[in-house]
């Protein structure tokens, strides 16, 4: 037993004897303290902030699990096949949030880090599968791996490569219960054989297909969340289909008991989102919220005075619908289209 702990006993010298829960840590600092390093983590996703956000003080509001959910290690990656060595932080994604706020953080020695870098950190590992733990209204999980057929365009998408798939796979690669499957043996020697101009054509056909269908799925789906939470009627979103390209950005209150909750939307897009809103020509908003804390006017009428005045500047369509998972909160769908190609 001595013989073990003399073995096993540098590896935990290397870690700092200080340690504090993630909750902890996230109770000391705000977002805005932590929002600099965040930046600097996701340069290239700037327009994410506010979900960040939403994320940070849903966290802030939780409860962690009282249960012993183990260690947080920060440390330097070891794999020797990376040309550069990156800060790791493990294991915190893909558990549930509760757990990682009762976690204890514990940092290499080799690593110096101010904590609201630490806590930034922690808070894009936490969020890498999404910023939310709630169930939506009419969102699917994204553990789900059976997608619902909810549209036409889903249907014309699976009988597309259903088809696609029994002219190009032999019958005995073909899995015999989960359609779509191929015998991994033969995907790598598809892959590595060339095949000729004619087959390359059709592959490049179905391609082009798919990306249409799923672009169509996409935007029915959209719509279909206007229409059915009242907030619209089919016909005055229905454009969604001919539009050249649009963004969607959804944003959701964070207040705990629904005061200032337009405030906290307005934060969000006029303080942490980072949109050229002169790049679109066309607006759609819509705000939802439970029936037993209904959109007030006096607040309808502060959101659209708040707004960025470059968005006030196009045409926008507004819309007020339900979303009884809110209950004292207020979500706004923000879809911003470029009607034409330019």
């Amino acid at each position: 037993m001595a013989y073990l702990c003399f073995i096993f006993a540098p590896i935990y010298e290397q870690y700092n004897a200080k340690v504090m829960k993630l909750k902890e840590l996230i109770d000391k600092y705000s977002f805005e303290d932590i929002y600099p390093f965040l930046k600097t983590l996701e340069p290239d996703k700037l327009d994410s902030m506010p979900s960040f956000r939403e994320a940070y003080d849903l966290l802030r509001r939780m409860d962690p699990s009282k249960e012993n959910c183990g260690k947080i290690y920060i440390e330097w990656s070891d794999d020797e096949f990376e040309s550069d060595r990156y800060i790791t932080v493990y294991p915190l994604s893909g558990d549930y949030w509760e757990n990682g706020l009762a976690k204890e953080i514990v940092l290499s020695d080799e690593i110096q880090l101010d904590e609201r870098e630490i806590a930034a950190r922690c808070l894009w590992e936490i969020t890498f599968f999404g910023f939310g733990t709630e169930l939506d209204d009419d969102d699917e999980s994204i553990f789900n791996y059976h997608r619902k057929m909810r549209n036409k365009y889903d249907i014309a998408l699976y009988k597309l490569q259903l088809s696609h798939w029994k002219h190009t796979t032999p019958c005995k690669y073909r899995s015999k219960t989960m359609p779509l499957c191929t015998d991994v043996d033969f995907c790598m020697r598809k892959w590595c054989r060339r095949v000729n101009r004619s087959k390359r054509k059709r592959d490049y056909r179905v391609k082009c297909r798919e990306e249409y269908l799923e672009k169509h799925s996409q935007r029915e789906e959209f719509i279909q969340k206007l229409v059915n939470c009242g907030a619209f009627r089919r016909e005055e979103v229905e454009y969604l289909h001919q539009v050249f390209c649009g963004q969607y950005y959804p944003y959701v209150s964070r207040t705990r008991d629904g005061c200032n909750r337009i405030d906290y939307i307005l934060d969000s897009i006029n303080k942490y989102q980072d949109i050229d809103f002169s790049q679109f020509n066309d607006a759609i908003i819509c705000v939802r919220t439970s029936s037993e804390s209904h959109l007030l006017e006096i607040e309808q009428r502060k959101l659209m005075a708040g707004l960025p005045s470059s968005l006030l500047a196009m045409p926008i369509k507004f819309g007020v619908g339900v979303k009884e998972s809110m209950k004292h909160e207020v979500e706004m769908m923000l879809f911003l289209n470029n009607c034409f190609e330019t």
